[in-house]
């Protein structure tokens, strides 16, 4: 049967913020258990409910109009991670060749740079600087401001009122554009990429015991040498863990060393699901029949990526910067 080359193809609408890919290695075939952090009761819900947002990586042009791109493109990544993951815990390949590694790396980058809490950690670091610039910038800020948007000379009763309605800094958010955060999520993708490929992998298989999903998947473990201060990241971080499986998971370490098996044990799956517990942040999964969260403390609800030593209050200027001597 043809297609109409004319009709325009149906967006989708629904996306998954943890893909499919990783849903199904936890599910029972169709239902996977959800644990709330917010108090609520553990629930079986169906795959296709699991961590959905609404054109969440649609891309919009000029009028408006949403596009299926980039969630096309994860979807195709997603096809080539599944047969790389299928020969891990299914056919037991380890290492991985180089070419299936690649395969992996790349969509294990985009795990790291696709999720919900990337997208909040800019919005909270461009809300902040936004507001500091507002605050500093003051009314002859302002003034600029209106003057760009009319052709008609601009009141100081005008000026006035706007800086009084910016600089009630809790009363708005700032937020970056959905076309900026798919933007910054392919440099972020890029640059995981190279850093976890230039780590070495070790792959933790378990037979009896099982692994949780959290709703961040890629979880970074400090470095206990590191000063608090210095936050943990990709390349300073001790280790990368992910879990790919109910029963395994990748652990990327500094470079050094081949690429190795980790001996399971009942502790190491403790230590993962503890890991993989406090990274997430409104919620986690496991298998229906499984109970890995026997002994972990579950983490509150995190709504919180970016934290700064001062406010945007900090920097008013109701006359701007003024020239000093």
């Amino acid at each position: 049967m043809g297609t109409n080359p004319g009709k325009k193809q149906k967006l989708k609408r629904h996306h998954h913020t943890v893909p499919r890919l990783l849903l199904r290695r936890f599910a029972d075939g169709k239902r996977i258990m959800r644990v709330p952090l917010d108090g609520g009761e553990p629930k079986p819900i169906g795959i296709g409910d699991a961590t959905v947002r609404s054109h969440f990586y649609s891309m919009q042009d000029e009028t408006g109009q949403r596009d299926d791109t980039i969630e096309n493109l994860l979807a195709d990544l997603e096809d080539k991670a599944a047969r790389v993951i299928a020969k891990v815990s299914d056919e037991g390949l380890w290492p991985l060749p180089v070419a299936d590694r690649a395969v992996l790396g790349e969509w294990i980058a985009a795990q790291h740079a696709r999720i919900p809490a990337v997208r909040r950690a800019n919005n909270q670091i461009f809300d902040q600087l936004t507001k500091i610039m507002i605050a500093a910038g003051g009314k002859p800020e302002m003034r600029r401001l209106l003057e760009g948007q009319s052709d008609e000379p601009v009141t100081d009763e005008e000026v006035d009122a706007l800086w009084q309605e910016m600089k009630d800094f809790s009363g708005y958010e700032a937020e970056l554009s959905v076309n900026e955060h798919i933007r910054m999520m392919g440099r972020s993708m890029e640059t995981a990429y190279g850093v976890m490929m230039n780590r070495s992998w070790g792959l933790c298989r378990f037979e009896r015991k099982t692994l949780l999903l959290p709703d961040h998947p890629v979880t970074l473990m400090r470095d206990p040498g590191q000063p608090e201060w210095k936050g943990v990241g990709l390349a300073n971080a001790a280790a990368i863990l992910v879990p790919i499986d109910r029963r395994a998971a990748i652990i990327m370490e500094p470079p050094g060393v081949p690429d190795y098996v980790l001996p399971a044990s009942a502790k190491a799956a403790r230590e993962l699901n503890r890991r993989f517990a406090w990274n997430s942040r409104t919620e986690l999964f496991h298998h229906p029949d499984d109970n890995p969260l026997v002994g972990i403390e579950l983490p509150p609800v995190r709504s919180i990526e970016a934290e700064f030593s001062q406010t945007a209050e900090d920097f008013i200027r109701p006359e701007g910067f003024t020239e000093t001597a």
